[in-house]
């Protein structure tokens, strides 16, 4: 293995500031893009989906019941997604609320991610510049920062197996890769297609038994996945469609829509913070890993055709992405320059995000307008929250934002959910009162049309109906 020994004619000396900037990334990151997601978690931001399917799946996962019921979403856990990743996530569930054991495991994800770039630096193979560089792209690009502030998905904790599995291609360390590639499975279905673009990589290096070795990997997960799962587990659920979404007004029309400025823009706000970068490795002539770049084909093929350039889809790109360029980096420092204007890159494309986060925090009581920390609003929450869990006879209806705090509760339900009909009946309704609250996929004024029929139900039981949320017992359905 080669260590750094070389510094490009750019190079300047770092002195205190450098050595003060692998500590900077990880404190802004902790800061600025994981505390004001718990805030908001905290107070009831999120509608169900997808922290409240991850979190219900956390509460219900367990070795009697491998395969839970989601009441929420309707469907059992791994015939809609296949992520087995989440078992390893299961035991922080024992000693941790569900949504919170979710969260706290994204972040650690997301910070294993600079673990395998933090041990070069260590071993002598990685300049303490390069290393604070590429992990600022891997925790502070927007495509990152955009994905914790829609938690949790296991795509978002894909970024840590791409990074393992990338050290460990560059490193050749076998071992390490197939391990690697197996977490990285683990995530998400389509991750295995990544796998045979690993194969095509080993091969193009001289790697051929090996190679042959992980597209076997490979192609083993995806018959799993996709044939033995569903004649062992029942009907899955697909999301094909979301790929030829378009494609009966023409080719032209299918094309367009995926090409429009609006998606054009995302995909160029992705790839700008790796403009000073590119540049610089341009001039120098360096080059990144052309083979391993290889793996990033499957998955903006499937970001591209399914429009999916936003929340945690970007995430496992950009860490990818990011291992792309470390051939190069491990030969020459990055020059003061290409730290300044990736940090300045990094700073102007999250704008809006730390528009969002700095509101969070300073302006609590008021923002976001839909979840504000108001001392009342949380305290009738907590009431209602608390009837709900203290009472798990019955089936209940709730809010998006408030069924995941209670997901260790059997039979929860979300208004406007994909539950079969509006004529299902409800034990127990709670929902927060518009403007407050996160009333998705219904209107506001849906939910205040629900909320007056409940109270004129007959029988019911009206528990709480003050100025931020409706609680009550009897027989109701969703009909407004």
């Amino acid at each position: 293995m080669t260590s750094v020994v070389e510094s490009s004619r750019d190079d300047r000396p770092w002195g205190g500031v450098g050595s003060l900037a692998l500590p900077a990334v990880f404190v802004v990151w902790a800061v600025l893009c994981v505390w004001p997601v718990w805030l908001q978690a905290a107070r009831a931001c999120f509608a169900y989906f997808d922290l409240g399917i991850y979190t219900e799946a956390l509460a219900r996962l367990s070795f009697a019941d491998p395969n839970p019921w989601l009441s929420g979403r309707q469907v059992n856990l791994f015939n809609d997604h296949f992520d087995p990743v989440l078992w390893l996530v299961r035991p922080l569930a024992w000693a941790l609320p569900p949504m919170w054991a979710g969260l706290l495991a994204e972040a650690l994800f997301l910070l294993l991610a600079a673990l395998p770039l933090v041990w070069l630096h260590a071993r002598g193979l990685l300049s303490r510049g390069a290393t604070a560089l590429l992990v600022a792209l891997v925790l502070l690009s927007v495509g990152t920062v955009d994905a914790l502030r829609y938690p949790i998905h296991p795509t978002t904790w894909a970024a840590m197996p791409w990074v393992l599995t990338g050290v460990a291609f560059h490193l050749r360390r076998n071992g390490a890769l197939v391990v690697g590639l197996v977490l990285l499975f683990a995530c998400k279905e389509e991750f295995a297609f990544g796998g045979l673009m690993v194969a095509v990589a080993l091969a193009l290096r001289g790697q051929r038994r090996f190679a042959v070795g992980v597209a076997l990997l490979s192609l083993a997960w995806l018959w799993g996945v996709y044939v033995l799962r569903p004649w062992w587990l029942g009907p899955t659920q697909g999301y094909g469609h979301r790929l030829l979404e378009g494609w009966d007004a023409g080719a032209l029309d299918y094309l367009g829509q995926r090409l429009s400025p609006r998606h054009l823009s995302r995909m160029g706000t992705l790839v700008l913070a790796f403009l000073p970068l590119a540049v610089w490795m341009w001039r120098e002539r360096l080059h990144p890993d052309w083979a391993w770049l290889l793996v990033l084909l499957p998955m903006l093929g499937i970001r591209l055709l399914a429009m999916a350039w936003r929340h945690h889809y970007v995430a496992p790109v950009v860490a990818a992405l990011v291992v792309g360029v470390l051939p190069a980096l491990r030969v020459r420092r990055p020059p003061a320059w290409v730290m300044a204007t990736t940090a300045a890159l990094l700073l102007t494309t999250n704008l809006p995000n730390l528009r969002h986060v700095t509101r969070t925090v300073f302006s609590s009581a008021t923002f976001p307008e839909r979840c504000p920390g108001d001392s009342e609003r949380m305290a009738s929450i907590s009431r209602g929250l608390d009837v709900i869990a203290a009472h798990p006879e019955g089936a209940a209806l709730l809010g998006g934002n408030l069924l995941t705090p209670v997901t260790r509760r059997r039979d929860v339900f979300m208004v406007g959910g994909p539950q079969s009909t509006a004529d299902t009946v409800y034990d127990w309704v709670l929902v927060e009162k518009p403007p407050s609250g996160d009333p998705w996929p219904l209107a506001a004024e849906h939910v205040d049309a629900l909320i007056a029929g409940w109270r004129l139900a007959p029988g019911a039981q009206v528990l709480i109906d003050d100025a931020h949320v409706f609680l009550a017992h009897g027989r109701f359905t969703a009909r407004w």
